[in-house]
């Protein structure tokens, strides 16, 4: 039996990338007709609160979001709204976080470098029922980069560290890589724990040691 899917399709957007979110919800609604963005939000809390007002299909999830991230949001959306739809869509892939995602109850998990019309088909299938993975062996997209084999980071925090040694702002980092102050804090929060460090001269001392 062909399933019979929601019309229209109703999707959260839930990226703390304002700019990215706003060109993803006008190319999603000018390429189907079928579907209408309900909601965008910006912080991991804002999710599950957009989801009871809203009551949407689908709900688009970047794993990079502050407080919480967007794993521990599947875990809550799978709880609380198990009838809603996860597509992760994310830059990052790391085999362990689609593991994570996938047993956190995600349908889907899509690299931000896909085009339009394949996350609207990733969507159609979802809303009929497939969970769509990456099959291993997942290519990691920084497996090359040495501080994200030896210390952990993830691209957007080195970013972030060669910023801090030019001496900008959290604000001035958020302008500069388009995400919200409260993300370049919970960036800056892991970088010192991954790089076991507790104040600002230590990282300054970390960035120039290597070159950042």
């Amino acid at each position: 039996m062909i399933p019979i899917l929601p019309e229209p399709i109703r999707i959260l957007l839930a990226d703390d990338h304002a700019l990215f979110s706003d060109g993803l919800a006008l190319q999603l609604t000018q390429s189907d007709s079928s579907v209408t963005v309900v909601a965008q939000v910006f912080r991991g809390s804002d999710v599950l609160p957009a989801v009871h007002e809203c009551s949407p299909d689908i709900v688009l999830l970047d794993i990079n979001l502050p407080a919480p991230n967007g794993i521990e949001c599947v875990r809550q959306l799978s709880a609380t709204f198990p009838s809603v739809k996860t597509i992760m869509l994310t830059m990052y892939a790391y085999r362990r976080f689609i593991n994570e995602c996938y047993d956190a109850g995600a349908a889907a998990y899509l690299l931000k470098h896909v085009r339009v019309p394949a996350i609207l088909d990733t969507i159609r299938r979802v809303l009929a029922g497939e969970r769509i993975f990456p099959t291993p062996p997942t290519i990691d997209l920084h497996a090359d980069d040495s501080f994200v084999v030896r210390f952990k980071l993830t691209p957007t925090e080195i970013k972030i560290i060669k910023l801090i040694r030019l001496g900008l702002s959290n604000p001035e980092i958020g302008h500069k890589l388009f995400i919200a102050v409260e993300t370049v804090k919970s960036h800056r929060k892991n970088i010192y724990r991954k790089l076991a460090i507790t104040n600002l001269s230590e990282l300054i001392n970390f960035a120039i040691e290597y070159g950042l």
